[in-house]
């Protein structure tokens, strides 16, 4: 049986009971579909209860990007916008239409846009207690950059309901499109590497930034330590003077037996 969309829900199913569904942890998925599915069923919607057990358990990269679309509107929001920015730079490109820089600009916001939405998934915990994998959060990045040029996945994030992580497919076209003239793939050749530049550019701007930011920790622990040890050398000073005093004491005490 095929996987049923969960971006398309059909006659006969709550399309509010779909969507809960896929906001559950993810270990509850699986019992609360069959649990809708054997409902249909004994009410005598056998082609509804058949397409809710067609629906697909998302994968953790899946269900974290849904649970980061779902929780971080804003944020996500600004992912949406900025992928579709890149897709119409990309097609102004491609017809000979577009401004110097407009889709290295578009590409690095889209890559500041996920980052700011990734920067909240360690908050996201499973029933362990634990964050994501990196190696989940690289996924997830994959599947959020995507978004620019897949429907499906860009229907997925934007309704919280991705059953699996998608990669990026680079340089691409909306469906239905006419392919670009043969003397136009120079062009998208050159689009392409502009495209790679820009994620380049854009990686080593966020490396930068971290350097800076780490350095700034850096120095800042190293003044708090330089702070703690004049504390404690003064303090072993104040020690040393209040032990004078109390020899001085003790021996003056001697003194006047």
């Amino acid at each position: 049986m095929a996987a049923s969309d969960p971006t398309e829900v059909p006659d006969g199913v709550s399309e509010e009971r779909v969507d809960a569904l896929y906001g559950l942890p993810l270990d509850e998925f699986t019992p609360a579909r069959d649990a809708l599915a054997k409902e249909l069923r004994t009410e005598g919607e056998r082609a509804a209860a058949d397409w809710v057990k067609a629906l697909k358990k998302p994968t953790a990269t899946a269900w974290l990007v849904n649970q980061l679309a779902r929780t971080q509107g804003a944020d996500a929001k600004r992912v949406l916008d900025s992928g579709e920015a890149v897709r119409a730079a990309q097609e102004r490109a491609l017809a000979g239409k577009g401004k110097p820089g407009e889709l290295a600009e578009a590409t690095d916001e889209h890559g500041r846009a996920m980052r700011g939405l990734l920067g909240k998934a360690p908050g996201l915990l499973d029933r362990q207690g634990r964050s994501p994998s990196a190696a989940t959060l690289d996924r997830a990045e994959e599947t959020l950059r995507a978004i620019a040029l897949d429907d499906e996945a860009r229907a997925g994030f934007a309704s919280g309901r991705l059953t699996r992580e998608r990669q990026a497919s680079g340089l691409g076209f909306a469906p239905g499109a006419a392919p670009p003239a043969t003397r136009k793939r120079s062009g998208a050749a050159r689009i392409q590497e502009k495209e790679r530049k820009a994620r380049a550019q854009a990686a080593v701007k966020d490396a930068k930034a971290r350097h800076r930011e780490q350095s700034q920790k850096v120095a800042e622990l190293e003044r708090a330590l330089k702070k703690a040890q004049s504390a404690l050398d003064a303090a072993r000073a104040e020690q040393a003077k209040a032990q004078a005093l109390l020899e001085e004491a003790e021996a003056a005490a001697k003194g006047r037996r």
